[in-house]
């Protein structure tokens, strides 16, 4: 079963990330992410294939 959820780990995560990416670019730094928007859509493409296909099984707990 995968189970998607928006808790504590994942507002955490988007706040460190948020941090990690102020932190880059006030030092000029290159950040350690995609910083192309294409980049960045593939992420999403590869995580909405991985719903779609645990969907699809049979295998998908929203909560």
């Amino acid at each position: 079963m995968v189970e998607i959820a928006l808790g504590s780990t994942e507002l955490q995560a988007a706040a460190v990330g948020l941090v990690t990416g102020l932190l880059y670019t006030a030092v000029r730094a290159p950040i350690p992410a995609p910083n192309v928007l294409g980049g960045i859509f593939a992420i999403l493409g590869t995580f909405a294939g991985f719903v779609l296909v645990a969907a699809m099984r049979g295998q998908l707990l929203i909560g």
